[in-house]
Parts: C-alpha cells; sequence; structure tokens
C-alpha cells in the first residue's frame, strides 16, 4: 500500500490508513496509549503542537505496528515533513506526557503531611507505653498485712491501681475509680479466708498478691 516511491505526504499516509483498518483517533489511542492530542496533531499535520522528535518517534512506531505500515517508512515520512520546518528537540523542561495507567507522583507537600502524622504517632506511643507495657502496680490499703485477725463477718478490701490496668479479685473483676482507688466488700468464713488480687496491664505483665483474712467471732 505503502512505499518509498510514494508521494504522499505523512497526514496523507495515516489518513488513508486509519481509514482502511476502520478506526478513528480515539480507538488508535486506546491501542496505542498515546493521548488523543498528540494523535490529532499528527493526522492534521499541527506537528509545531507536538512533542520533541524522540517521542514522536516513538509514537510513530507504536501506530506503525497497529497500522500495518512499516515504521521505517512511516519514520522517513516523518522526517521529510519536519525538515521543511524548524526541529522540535529535547530542552531542560521537555517530559513525556503522562501515562493513563502510570502511579500519580507523590507530591512533597503529602510526603510531608504524612512523616509528621507518623512522628506524632510514634512520639504518642513512646510517652503511653508505660500504660500497655510492664508490670502493673498495686497498693493494697485493706487489709494491709497478711494473715490479719479480725472479729467481724466482713472486711472491706481497698486499694489503689493504674485506672487503665485490670484488676481481678477472687475471680470477679472490680472497676476502680478514675484515680485508681477501688472498695469491694466481702463475707467472711469463720476460719481462714484467702483473698487474691490478681490485676494485669493491657499489654504487659500481670502480678499476683494473696492476703489471708482469718476471722474469728466473739
Amino acid at each position: 500500500m505503502f512505499n518509498e516511491e510514494n508521494s504522499k505526504n505523512l497526514t496523507e499516509i495515516l489518513n488513508e490508513a486509519i481509514k482502511a483498518k476502520n478506526l478513528d483517533v480515539k480507538k488508535l489511542s486506546e491501542n496505542t496509549d498515546i493521548p488523543v492530542y498528540y494523535l490529532s496533531a499528527l493526522f492534521k499535520g499541527d506537528f509545531s503542537n507536538l512533542p520533541a522528535m524522540v517521542y514522536v518517534r516513538g509514537y510513530l512506531i507504536k501506530i506503525a505496528e497497529i497500522l500495518e505500515i512499516e515504521k521505517e517508512f512511516l519514520l522517513k515520512a516523518y522526517k521529510k515533513e519536519i525538515s521543511l520546518g524548524p526541529l522540535k528537540t529535547s530542552g531542560a523542561y521537555d517530559k513525556l506526557p503522562l501515562n493513563r495507567y502510570a502511579f500519580k507522583p507523590f507530591y512533597k507537600k503529602t510526603v510531608f503531611i504524612v512523616l509528621i502524622i507518623l512522628i506524632l504517632i510514634a512520639g504518642f506511643l513512646f510517652w503511653r507505653a508505660g500504660d500497655f507495657f510492664g508490670t502493673p502496680k498495686v497498693e493494697i490499703i485493706s487489709p494491709i498485712v497478711d494473715n490479719i485477725i479480725v472479729n467481724n463477718s466482713s472486711i472491706k478490701l481497698m486499694g489503689k491501681i493504674n485506672p487503665r490496668d485490670k484488676l481481678v479479685i477472687n475471680n470477679e473483676e472490680i472497676l476502680s475509680e478514675k484515680d485508681g482507688r477501688f472498695e469491694k466488700e466481702i463475707i467472711l468464713q469463720e476460719g481462714i479466708n484467702t483473698v487474691e488480687f490478681k490485676v494485669k496491664r493491657l499489654l504487659g505483665k500481670e502480678i499476683i498478691i494473696m492476703r489471708q483474712v482469718i476471722y474469728q467471732p466473739q
């Protein structure tokens, strides 16, 4: 269809070839991933709106494959066209058009904001690490000592923990006040009564303190 003796210019060659393939510029753009804007410029002979020659060469190779034209023939036709006018070469500000399948670049401002957020999160976790990790503490106010002897049939258990820790007394979870103070009254059986204080930090260790209360009725 097209050969060295063909006297038609590049625009005529392209338009005849795309018509023969029953395609249009939009469909050709989808098949070659070349922006419609640049394809339209090529097919209209508007070479002033094309990027530098190195990029147009790549476009023509893709077009030649789809339209089944010898790429060297198509490139020669293009060189002949641009020899009649000023040649656009690559410059300091030249860049390839954005590929619609390419990932959008991260802007410096976005990266900076993400870094600041990560630093703040890391700082918060470091500052509050003690609330999640480590060994909990418990202050038992009553009974103050082990093996205490009482004459009443009940005793009020009192103490203080970190309010973010979990407290279990004799397998019963006890909620503390905002300042960590807790109270729990239990009924005593005559003789030895064992009280187990179990305190657990969220992601840390668990401690267990045992107290024995001896009930001796009067």
